[in-house]
């Protein structure tokens, strides 16, 4: 993956709030290791789904992804650790942090800590945020 932007996301709460943020974030097959997908929080729209797959629909997807999700890509899963009351994930997505997925969350889910860093060296990008209820700390910058 070109330009990749390291992320980890941590999540604490109660139990319930955590399996249901788990759910909206994981799909765990059977057969495989579990996959990171952001359209079960924020799925695009039905039109997209079932255009035709092709290069129009690929660039109207990824558009659609990078206005609505803040990355064109889904994240792809480096490690989880989980605990009845938190949630980590280490991911990776193309150029930039899922912005918009962690706000989402936090919009869902205000009760639970939600404290996510990211980093993408090639685009000089990296930054940290911190909430908790009525708590937010954020920091982002770009270097040159």
């Amino acid at each position: 993956m070109k330009h990749q932007c390291h992320n980890v996301l941590l999540l604490m709460g109660n139990a319930e709030s955590i399996a249901a943020i788990k759910q909206s974030l994981l799909l765990e097959p059977t057969s495989t290791k579990p996959v990171l997908d952001f359209s079960l929080l924020l799925p695009p729209p039905q039109t997209l789904q079932l255009a035709k797959r092709n290069h129009v629909f690929v660039q109207q997807l990824k558009r659609w992804r990078t206005q609505h999700w803040s990355t064109a890509s889904n994240g792809v899963l480096t490690h989880k650790e989980e605990t009845e009351t938190s949630l980590q994930l280490n991911f990776s997505t193309i150029w930039s942090p899922p912005v918009k997925v962690y706000q989402a969350l936090m919009a869902r889910w205000p009760e639970v800590v939600c404290v996510y860093q990211y980093h993408n060296a090639k685009a000089c990008l990296y930054g940290l945020s911190h909430h908790q209820e009525d708590e937010h700390y954020q920091h982002e910058a770009m270097w040159a």
